[in-house]
């Protein structure tokens, strides 16, 4: 019998970008609606590389949060060869401080102070191993000589796999994975994790580049072949506690994307719960929705499980859906790669 609503654990977002200021203030309420809690990035354009910095930004947020929402941020430090040993183990035991964020330089948007020379925090990846300090990765290498498909590859293949080798019990998150090769690498390590975005389980180069390009779809890491896309959506519903939601919403005005130059990055948060249900029921996985999206990014960060329960309930008809939202720096399109989507959120009494 098909299912007219589905109860979940109100689930969590480990991969956000939140931005600053007045993009903040507007993009905010579509990641407290719609999760518990989040993991906020901290690449804005003065990185946050210090626990007085995330402190000073994690305020900022909780502050424009309204009282009678349950929702807990997340931080993460930006990883510069200014972070210092005692910062990390501080880190350790920190409130809401819950990685450690590597970014190879010039990789995504505000990734210029990230790392060249992966051997010279070598002493850093000790002392988190030591003191069990997550790692979370943007994995690419930036090198122009290797194809833009292929970077994720080369960087687990290189980087990552130098990384493991040297410290095996280094908690690590590959964030935003685009491949079957990064899905089969997970499942072989002991250690490592990974978050997947809406975009990567529903859309791929074809659709963002064939019969004209569609630079709302354009994102970093880039979208890759419709069997990469399927594998990463195999390993989404297959309830493997080493995959959970990331969405990697990333917040540009769309002057900013539809130029001559556009901006990698897809603002998914206001539709991310909604269109994964759809795309779980299409593979007939519903019953795993909510290991993917609610349990399994708490369990492998050590959180307790709460216990706040929401309902999503497939309509008859398509339900009507926000397309975009107004800033004052202009509009920010949403995404949604489905023509039709029937299922939307319900508050429970």
């Amino acid at each position: 019998m098909e299912k007219t609503y589905i109860d979940i654990l109100k689930p969590d977002d480990w991969h956000v970008h939140l931005r600053e200021g007045q993009i903040l203030s507007t993009v905010l309420p579509f990641t407290y609606n719609s999760f518990a809690s989040a993991l906020i990035m901290p690449n804005l354009e003065n990185p946050v590389t210090n626990i007085s910095l995330a402190e000073t930004y994690y305020s900022e947020i909780c502050k424009q949060i309204p009282k009678e929402i349950k929702f807990t941020p997340h931080m993460t430090l930006y990883l510069t060869r200014h972070l210092s040993k005692q910062q990390i183990i501080k880190v350790s035991t920190h409130e809401y401080i819950k990685a450690i964020k590597m970014y190879p330089k010039g990789a995504t948007t505000n990734s210029d102070s990230g790392i060249s020379i992966i051997t010279e925090f070598y002493p850093l990846f000790e002392v988190m191993e030591k003191n069990g300090v997550i790692l979370s990765i943007h994995g690419e290498v930036t090198d122009e000589k290797v194809d833009i498909f292929e970077r994720e590859k080369v960087f687990i293949e290189t980087t990552l796999t130098q990384i493991i080798n040297h410290f095996p019990n280094l908690r690590i998150v590959l964030e935003h994975i685009t491949s079957a090769d990064a899905v089969n690498f997970i499942k072989e390590q002991k250690m490592l994790a990974a978050t997947i975005t809406n975009h990567h389980l529903m859309v791929n180069r074809n659709i963002m580049l064939s019969k004209g390009i569609r630079p709302n779809f354009y994102c970093a890491p880039i979208l890759k072949t419709e069997y990469d896309r399927l594998a990463l959506v195999r390993a989404a519903i297959s309830g493997d506690g080493k995959f959970f939601l990331g969405t990697d919403s990333a917040p540009h005005v769309d002057s900013k994307k539809i130029s001559s130059c556009g901006c990698a990055g897809i603002f998914s948060s206001p539709l991310a719960v909604p269109l994964l249900i759809q795309l779980f029921e299409e593979h007939s996985s519903l019953n795993e929705i909510e290991n993917f999206v609610s349990r399994n990014g708490r369990v492998f960060y050590g959180l307790n499980q709460h216990n706040e329960r929401v309902r999503y309930v497939k309509r008859s008809k398509s339900v009507d859906v926000i397309k975009n939202i107004e800033t004052n720096q202009g509009k920010i399109t949403v995404f949604n790669p489905y023509n039709e989507l029937y299922w939307e959120k319900e508050n429970l009494g």
